[in-house]
């Protein structure tokens, strides 16, 4: 769970930095010009302005301090307008009890609609919530599905986490040489621990398998 936090962490930190320089191009400036704009437009309905006002809350950026609840209550008119990256936020606050109180089966459910809307952030912690029986218990094929939709969108996390249902036989059949594929593959993205899963199958494998690993991984890393 730690360990998924922080993933989670450094992905929003990246992109509340590249949306509020991205979207300040021939905009205000200075954040509290900016924070005036967003508000002006967020009043006004547009779903964009209402998730980057949450962002500059969530950050704490002047003018105004950090504000959790406030970063909540803008994400959450976003996402009912079908905001994927803010049916994300909306997903996280709750499963963290970030300015809101914690409901893991509401986490699920906004997930599920930023993961069914393409967000590959989403669609890890969806499936990490349904491997763990973190919003109830759901059928494990459902993560092994949302996994490999983030995987497919290179997010090296749900790569590894493949790997080790595929070592576990967990939700797909036990195999070893598709463990060591993802484990691979998760290496390739430069996660954590990967390489060290991936040496410790590599021992129990024959010649052939381990040549059929590699062939699996070259499909499933980046070009």
């Amino acid at each position: 769970m730690h360990r998924a936090r922080a993933a989670l962490l450094a992905v929003v930190s990246g992109t509340a930095i590249s949306l509020i320089a991205g979207s300040a191009i021939g905009q205000p400036t200075t954040y509290g010009e900016a924070m005036r704009w967003y508000e002006r437009e967020a009043n006004a309905g547009s779903a964009k302005a209402q998730y980057l006002l949450g962002l500059l809350y969530e950050r704490g950026t002047a003018p105004r301090g950090k504000n959790p609840e406030a970063a909540f209550r803008w994400f959450l008119q976003a996402a009912e307008q079908g905001h994927a990256p803010a049916q994300f936020k909306v997903g996280s606050a709750y499963q963290f009890g970030a300015g809101v109180a914690a409901d893991p089966a509401k986490a699920a459910d906004w997930y599920r609609k930023a993961a069914e809307n393409g967000v590959p952030e989403a669609q890890f912690n969806l499936a990490y919530m349904i491997e763990n029986s973190l919003a109830g218990r759901m059928p494990i094929d459902e993560a092994v599905r949302w996994y490999r939709a983030a995987a497919a969108q290179d997010f090296g996390r749900a790569k590894l986490n493949l790997g080790y249902l595929h070592f576990r036989g967990l939700g797909v059949a036990k195999d070893d040489a598709e463990a060591w594929a993802w484990f691979r593959a998760a290496e390739a993205n430069g996660v954590e621990g990967a390489g060290e899963a991936r040496q410790r199958i590599e021992e129990t494998l024959g010649p052939d398998d381990l040549n059929r690993a590699r062939g699996l991984a070259k499909a499933r890393m980046t070009p």
